[in-house]
C-alpha cells in the first residue's frame, strides 16, 4: 500500500510503485469514482478496449430495445439524484 498527498489545487500524484504495478504511463486517462468512504481510481476503458456484454437470451426489436435502455437510464439517473 502506498500513500499520497492531495495538493493545493486538488492534484494527486499516483506513487511510482502503483503506476508500475498497473502499467499506467504519462498521458493515460483514469476514471475517479467516489464509493461510500473510498476514492477509486481505475484505468479508463477506451473504445478499443471495450468488451461488449454477453447477448441476451431474448432478442428485442430495435425500437423496444432503445425504449428499454432509455427507461433504464432514467431509473438509474433518478436513483443517483436521491442519494
Amino acid at each position: 500500500m502506498s500513500t499520497a498527498r492531495i495538493y493545493k489545487k486538488g492534484q494527486l500524484t499516483i506513487p511510482k510503485a502503483v503506476r508500475d504495478a498497473t502499467g499506467l504511463k504519462i498521458g493515460d486517462r483514469v476514471v475517479v469514482e467516489a464509493r461510500d468512504d473510498e476514492i477509486v481510481v481505475r484505468r479508463s476503458v477506451g473504445v478499443l478496449e471495450f468488451t461488449p456484454p454477453p447477448a441476451r437470451a431474448s432478442k428485442l426489436p430495435w425500437n423496444q430495445a432503445r425504449r428499454a435502455a432509455r427507461e433504464d437510464r432514467g431509473r438509474r439517473r433518478a436513483g443517483s439524484q436521491d442519494a
